[in-house]
């Protein structure tokens, strides 16, 4: 039997953008033969930490780096008796480009190398902000089905996923930009119409 941690590594206000991916990640490695933890940056306690037989950090990114909670994690653990632990990670961005969450896989490799844990691999999501309004959450199911299934099977994995075209993102963006204008706007107006007294 496998004990595995999934955790919420990421900062507190952005949690909610990898919890889905955490829930249908934990659907798929539950089992008779596993024992799935579920913990979030908060609630972690790094005692507990090598009682698992893998973990899985997820987390979403801004400007290409990995966040402070992850890091203060990592500093906490450093300490720690060690075992062989496999770590695995689920890198979320809000670009296109899901090539933008390889600084962070690069610190969690190194990070491993240096605390001699088995560093096996990652999934990484581009677009994570309009993947969860779209279609495209469903074509994530099947990475995060194969990234599960990695994991149960103690193999090595580098997969990534993005929108499904360059112009489906852009007409993606374009309707979600034009809409925080409308509003914007709309609560300029109701300012100032406050101000005027009307």
């Amino acid at each position: 039997m496998s004990k595995i941690l999934l955790l919420n590594s990421g900062l507190k206000h952005a949690q909610a953008f990898v919890d889905p991916f955490l829930k249908r990640l934990e659907v798929h490695l539950s089992s008779k033969e596993n024992c799935v933890d579920v913990r979030s940056a908060e609630n972690f306690d790094e005692r507990t930490f090598f009682e698992y037989d893998q973990v899985v950090f997820l987390f979403s990114i801004a400007l290409d780096s990995i966040p402070s909670s992850t890091l203060e994690i990592f500093q906490k653990l450093e300490n720690q008796s060690k075992n062989h632990t496999e770590i695995y990670a689920l890198i979320a961005c809000d670009e296109y480009e899901p090539e933008k969450c390889n600084l962070s896989k690069k610190i969690i490799q190194k990070w491993c190398h240096r605390e001699n844990l088995h560093f096996k691999g990652t999934l990484k999501i581009g677009s994570v902000l309009f993947i969860m309004k779209s279609a495209s959450k469903f074509v994530v199911s099947n990475y995060i089905k194969s990234f599960a299934s990695a994991i149960l099977k103690h193999e090595s994995i580098d997969s990534q996923v993005t929108m499904l075209t360059d112009k489906i993102f852009m007409k993606m963006a374009n309707k979600y930009w034009n809409k925080e204008i409308q509003r914007k706007h709309k609560e300029k107006i109701k300012k100032l119409k406050h101000e005027k007294g009307e």
